[in-house]
């Protein structure tokens, strides 16, 4: 917890990004660092989203639509590093995966043969990527929709269990003060 608070940005340290130079006036706003009810389960929701359907850059993208979705920039910006290249590569295969058994894409559609006419390395990798594409893609929209659906309802309701132990924390304290 303490590296991320290191590395997310701050209100104060927005004016030193070059890319959020020309939203630092809309990202400074108070209420879009506030940690609410509502405001921390869209930034999550928002992160993971982001994280997930775009690889590189998602930080500074995550927190430049944090501004029309009233989600809390920080979090939006520290939920898009749960993708990282250690998760990249099975995140990808999972992808594929669902991709495939959402679009019922058999791998027999790719005939063997007409891949082996490619003589390069690179020409065979090239040949199943255009095959794969699509349900990458497909499985990658099925990721980060799921991804932040589940992490929305979770932080929501993480957040309301939180707010139910203080509020019974302030009544058993009442109570055993007799009041």
């Amino acid at each position: 917890m303490s590296w991320i608070r290191r590395h997310i940005p701050t209100r104060e340290s927005i004016h030193s990004y070059r890319l959020l130079r020309p939203f630092a006036a809309r990202l400074s706003n108070p209420s879009l660092w506030r940690m609410t009810h509502r405001s921390v389960p869209r930034g999550v929701a928002l992160g993971l989203g982001i994280g997930v359907i775009i690889p590189f850059m998602h930080t500074i993208i995550a927190a430049i639509l944090a501004i029309p979705f009233r989600a809390n920039v920080a979090v939006a910006a520290a939920v898009t590093l749960v993708v990282n290249p250690l998760t990249m590569g099975p995140m990808y295969i999972a992808a594929y995966r669902i991709g495939s058994w959402e679009m019922h894409h058999d791998s027999d559609l790719v005939d063997p043969a007409a891949a082996q006419r490619f003589s390069s390395e690179l020409s065979r990798f090239l040949f199943w990527a255009h095959h794969a594409s699509g349900p990458i893609g497909l499985g990658i929209l099925t990721i980060a929709a799921g991804a932040a659906l589940l992490g929305y309802v979770a932080t929501s309701l993480a957040w309301r269990w939180w707010l139910g132990s203080k509020w019974r924390q302030r009544r058993d304290a009442r109570l055993s003060r007799g009041g």
